[in-house]
């Protein structure tokens, strides 16, 4: 069914995400099942990819259940797993969706040593080039200072940037977020 479900559109998915919600909320092992089984052998391109995690997060991962603690930690997984590639090839958009959806929902990084290692793999976003502040990667960036402004762990990061990059375009936001801590 899960396949099914990533066939539809967005506009299908708004009438009918409840009715999938209550069926896997009560056969999470079913759900398990089929998410291992469509992301282990779908063969998709990787860009294509994040668009399917991106959709089941919206589905099913907003709240605090079993199925959104299991996809948030799978969404983290497949970022810390394939960040420094999507920098490699300057993916703004898949950079741009998972910093959005970590942005909003501060659940992802309740383990401290993950906050860490997304800050380690992050960091390298704020050295891509960006055409004007309203691209992709200009936003992404300006959340992913947002969240290290809001974590403890985040402020040596902040810092490193400032150092780094004496002549840096994020230089204005990187210390009104220390300067708020």
């Amino acid at each position: 069914m899960l396949k099914e479900i990533l066939k539809k559109t967005n506009d299908e998915l708004v009438n009918v995400s409840d009715q999938y919600r209550k069926y896997y909320n009560s056969n999470i092992e079913n759900f398990k099942i089929e998410y291992e089984d469509h992301f282990n052998t779908t063969k998709k391109d990787t860009s294509l990819l994040v668009i399917d995690y991106i959709k089941i997060y919206q589905l099913f991962g907003y709240n605090e259940d079993e199925i959104s603690f299991f996809i948030r930690k799978k969404l983290v997984s497949f970022y810390l797993l394939n960040i420094s590639n999507f920098i490699k090839k300057e993916e703004s958009f898949a950079i741009y969706s998972f910093i959005d959806i970590f942005y909003c929902d501060p659940l992802f990084f309740e383990n401290k040593e993950d906050l860490v290692i997304f800050f380690e793999v992050t960091y390298p976003i704020l050295l891509l080039e960006t055409e004007d502040m309203s691209s992709f990667i200009a936003i992404a960036c300006m959340r992913y200072i947002a969240i290290l402004g809001s974590a403890k762990e985040g402020k040596i990061f902040l810092e490193r940037y400032l150092q780094e990059n004496k002549d840096g375009i994020y230089l204005e936001d990187v210390k009104e977020e220390l300067e708020d801590k």
